[in-house]
């Protein structure tokens, strides 16, 4: 319940603030938050080229840890936290891949197409990480920054909401087979 409140939020603040403090129209609004689509291929290749980018910031942050347990003899890999938040937070396959899609597309929609647009890159992907934190794993919370980063970056660069989301999304799929498995 108190997701489906917050993920409401994440939708009416962003209209609320365009249409009552900024006076924006309905189609004012549209185009500010849904930047107009590309042509499909490009769209495709581009979540395509996002999704290898976010594989690659994934090995990268997974390395660096992995390097830094080994140079100073430390364990910060407590990944078990995501997988068992993961394993326990859905009921069945079906809810979880529909929510999966819906959660992504809200995400990208407030945290890049609204916020990012308003605060910037930095604060935004803060933010972003901030509503992460409830997997209780520092690693997992390095991970959202950095990856969060490239997502930031990559909306700035193409200003498409669609590469940002099926990127995202199909990132977020290969991890949680990964966390299943």
């Amino acid at each position: 319940m108190e997701s489906i409140v917050l993920f409401s939020l994440f939708i009416l603040i962003p209209l609320f603030y365009y249409r009552v403090i900024k006076k924006k129209t309905w189609d004012e609004i549209k185009k500010e938050l849904l930047p107009k689509n590309k042509e499909l291929k490009k769209e495709l290749i581009g979540s395509l080229k996002l999704f290898g980018i976010l594989i690659l910031g994934f090995l990268v942050i997974a390395t660096t840890i992995s390097a830094i347990e080994i140079i100073f003899n430390i364990q910060i890999n407590d990944m078990d936290n995501v997988a068992n938040f993961i394993k326990n937070g859905f009921i069945t396959p079906i809810f979880f891949i529909l929510s999966l899609t819906i959660i992504v597309f809200i995400e990208e929609f407030f945290f890049r197409a609204f916020l990012q647009k308003n605060i910037g890159i930095l604060f935004s992907t803060i933010i972003f990480t901030f509503f992460h934190l409830g997997y209780e794993s520092i690693t997992q919370t390095i991970g959202v920054f950095f990856l969060g980063l490239i997502l930031a970056y990559w909306f700035k660069k193409n200003n498409s909401i669609i590469q940002n989301y099926f990127g995202h999304l199909l990132y977020n799929l290969l991890a949680v087979i990964l966390y299943l498995i």
